[in-house]
């Protein structure tokens, strides 16, 4: 029986659907934690109760019998309490979510996702890791969405610099789909690694457009000069707030282009387009309610 944890989480409810549909196996069960909505599940599914940044309570809640392999969806940061439980209740085998963000120059976290892979590399767990780009798709994305609620209630919105970085944005049913075709070619993905993101790379100022056209909505799109944009970078260090600091300013203009062309061969991976994937979104967010 396989272990997925991060379920209720943005990749997760596409993870579900497409497990639903695709999965060879029949045995799944999901670690949650007692508060999670899960609501939107069918009845009948297997919980296992659990909150993993707490060590001991990965422990008991891998240590339910018949526990055979882990989906590691969730924060990245707790993946030690994960391989350790592993250990320990003598489940050997790991398929790990990480992230693109490993390759950033600028990007604070990539060091901890670094360590991670060692970790999971030296752990002696048979392991799979797939590295997603920036992931969207509905309102629980970090990113995406934020624009779009942004553009929804002004009508002018600022380029830090040139807006030429290129970004890859993937569709969040796109990196389910990947997913559970790692799952049903076990024996394939064993110590493999993949990078996965969206049909092709675009310029920030090109994303932007492209909600702006998917809200149909006219945005005047102002230019910030870069050295000012990272002043404004320093300020919101200063002043805590989700839009702007120093390093987003910085990765915002460092190109992000992965090449997926070994999940395309071995996991038939074939993304769409953020033209098509924020349609999808504003869809999305306007049935939510978001916008």
């Amino acid at each position: 029986m396989i272990l997925v944890t991060g379920i209720t989480g943005l990749t997760g409810r596409f993870l579900y659907e497409q497990l639903q549909r695709d999965f060879k196996r029949d045995q799944v069960c999901y670690m949650v934690r007692e508060s999670s909505d899960v609501s939107w599940m069918k009845d009948g599914e297997r919980f296992v109760y659990g909150n993993l940044r707490d060590a001991d309570s990965v422990q008991k809640a891998l240590g339910h019998e018949g526990i055979t392999e882990v989906l590691h969806l969730a924060p990245r940061n707790q993946l030690k309490n994960v391989l350790d439980a592993c250990l320990q209740h003598g489940i050997h085998r790991i398929y790990y979510v990480n992230s693109t963000g490993i390759y950033s120059k600028f990007k604070s976290s990539s060091h901890i996702d670094l360590q991670n892979e060692q970790l999971l590399r030296a752990s002696g767990l048979t392991y799979t890791i797939i590295r997603p780009s920036m992931i969207c798709g509905n309102h629980q994305d970090g990113n995406i969405h934020m624009l779009v609620k942004i553009m929804k209630r002004f009508p002018v919105y600022p380029i830090l610099g040139a807006g030429d970085g290129l970004m890859h944005p993937i569709y969040a049913n796109d990196l389910a789909k990947v997913l559970v075709s790692m799952l049903n070619r076990e024996e394939l993905t064993r110590g493999q690694e993949y990078d996965v993101a969206g049909k092709a790379p675009l310029k920030y100022k090109e994303l932007l457009s492209l909600i702006a056209g998917a809200m149909g909505k006219k945005i005047v799109f102002l230019h910030i000069p870069y050295k000012l944009a990272l002043l404004a970078g320093r300020i919101g260090e200063k002043i805590p707030n989700r839009i702007i600091n120093y390093e987003k300013v910085l990765r915002l203009n460092e190109d992000k282009n992965f090449d997926y062309s070994k999940a395309a061969k071995e996991l038939d991976f074939k993304p769409i387009g953020f033209d098509e994937t924020i349609k999808l979104e504003v869809a999305a967010l306007r049935k939510h309610g978001t916008i």
